[in-house]
């Protein structure tokens, strides 16, 4: 009770009439402090310059909270809850489909045959559905022991808030992941999450089979694309299988974005937004290129789940697809082998580099000696370079470790990995280095000018920048 009359005051106006207008203003601010942690998009009216105006005030609201959290104990508060068994922890996490869940028991197991006892919790969903659960339980005052988040921005504010604990150190483990991963798991220097695996985002899943039956190679290059879509669409098939959720349209412009300007120019857009990049001609060229696929995709791709888009790839009804490798795990279930009928390749590219996302795992800040001792069993256990082998196996992905072995893995993760440990080739999600909502955003500039087929290239170039604009 305590805590929700606290949490009340935080957000909450009075609730009489002379006070309407500063209840509905802080009820939009309740909505916002959750959009901002979350990463939920704005809407359709949120592309304005209140960037900086919002972030004070969810500093300050985030500092609020956590001296409430804190006096009240609800982040940690020994004297108050049941005294924790040692190395006996809740973690919660969205790793619940099938090959997943497997996954995560290569962790679980390692982790109870230390001496750990372990307890989890699904969250409802992943990505932006799952950060709001954790954000949710934190904030109603009981926080889980280790949570699954996405690293980047909206780990940071967390941090800033003191609402978790960052990881102890390791001496070996800078030295053990790429360098721009190493980055974005900090703040001020301490490693906020420990990361569990790497996924890469730019591959092209193909019909082996149905290529070799028409004749047409695999495309090294965008033009080449375009040139076995047009076979390929006067033979019937659809060359390009798409989802049409903004997500699955943001994959494929930077496989474009990667695959036409490069990685110097990558790095330009979405690591130092660089004005002159996005205004320049070379992005003209990428709105070009991404606007030139729309007549490829077929009619059923509006709202189409990325699974359902990747069975037409290994049914033969379509060609290509753009997509991370947890598509393999598709692949995989529909009794196929990868190599054989259907295989993978690095989208078209003139330079060879990886679009990485990460996903790690979080520790809730405690002061029960207990609980900090099963976190730090947690960190120990998921570090191991054996579990960060078969964790990636059965995931589909690539250990976070660059020091590991490649030899036991399939022949597209062996290759990524080969790719992964040279630091010129390392690409980050925008997500991992750009805030919520500016990433949200950049996402719905990108998935407006795909399915408004009318907007020229200038016009799409123009809504990144105008976009870009409006969170600086």
């Amino acid at each position: 009770m305590l805590r929700s009359a606290l949490w009340g005051k935080l957000v909450r106006a009075p609730r009489n009439e002379q006070n309407q207008k500063a209840r509905t203003k802080n009820r939009k601010k309740k909505k916002g402090f959750k959009d901002m942690i979350t990463g939920r998009k704005p809407g359709r009216n949120a592309f304005r310059p209140l960037a900086s105006r919002n972030d004070r005030w969810r500093a300050g609201m985030l500092r609020a909270l956590a001296a409430l959290l804190a006096l009240t104990g609800t982040v940690a508060d020994a004297a108050s809850t049941p005294a924790q068994t040692v190395h006996s922890l809740e973690v919660m996490h969205w790793l619940t489909s099938g090959r997943d869940a497997a996954a995560l028991a290569v962790i679980r197991d390692r982790f109870v045959q230390q001496g750990g006892a372990w307890t989890e919790t699904p969250m409802p969903g992943a990505g932006e559905t799952g950060r709001a659960a954790a954000v949710n339980r934190i904030v109603g005052g009981r926080p889980p022991a280790v949570f699954q988040f996405s690293l980047g921005s909206q780990l940071s504010e967390l941090a800033a808030a003191n609402l978790i604990r960052t990881l102890p150190p390791a001496a070996d483990w800078d030295a053990a992941i790429p360098p721009g991963i190493a980055a974005v798991s900090k703040y001020n220097g301490r490693i906020l999450a420990v990361p569990v695996t790497i996924r890469g985002e730019n591959w092209m899943f193909y019909n082996k089979a149905l290529l070799l039956r028409l004749g047409v190679g695999v495309p090294k290059t965008w033009a080449e694309f375009m040139t076995s879509a047009q076979r390929l669409k006067a033979a019937g098939v659809v060359p390009l299988a798409l989802g049409g959720q903004s997500w699955q349209e943001r994959l494929l412009f930077n496989a474009v974005l990667l695959g036409v300007g490069g990685t110097t120019f990558y790095r330009r857009v979405y690591e130092q937004l660089d004005g002159k990049a996005i205004d320049s001609d070379l992005m003209l060229k990428v709105f070009e290129t991404f606007g030139a696929l729309r007549p490829y995709v077929d009619a059923g791709s509006p709202g189409r789940r990325w699974n359902q888009t990747t069975r037409m790839v290994i049914h033969g009804e379509a060609a290509f697809q753009i997509m991370g490798d947890w598509a393999k795990g598709e692949v995989a279930a529909a009794g196929v082998t990868l190599g054989s009928a259907v295989d993978c390749a690095l989208a078209p590219a003139n330079e060879s580099a990886y679009i990485m996302m990460v996903d790690g795992f979080a520790l809730a800040a405690t002061d029960d000696a207990s609980l900090r001792a099963a976190q730090d069993l947690f960190v120990r256990t998921v570090r191991e370079p054996g579990v960060q082998v078969e964790l990636a196996q059965r995931l589909g992905s690539i250990p976070v470790r660059i020091d590991v072995p490649s030899t036991s893995f399939d022949a597209c993760s062996a290759h990524a990995m080969r790719i992964a440990r040279d630091p010129a080739s390392q690409l980050m999600d925008p997500g991992l280095s750009l805030s919520g909502g500016l990433s949200g955003a950049i996402d719905d500039s990108i998935s407006q000018f795909w399915n408004q087929k009318t907007l020229t290239a200038e016009q799409g170039r123009t809504l990144l920048r105008q976009t870009i604009q409006a969170y600086r």
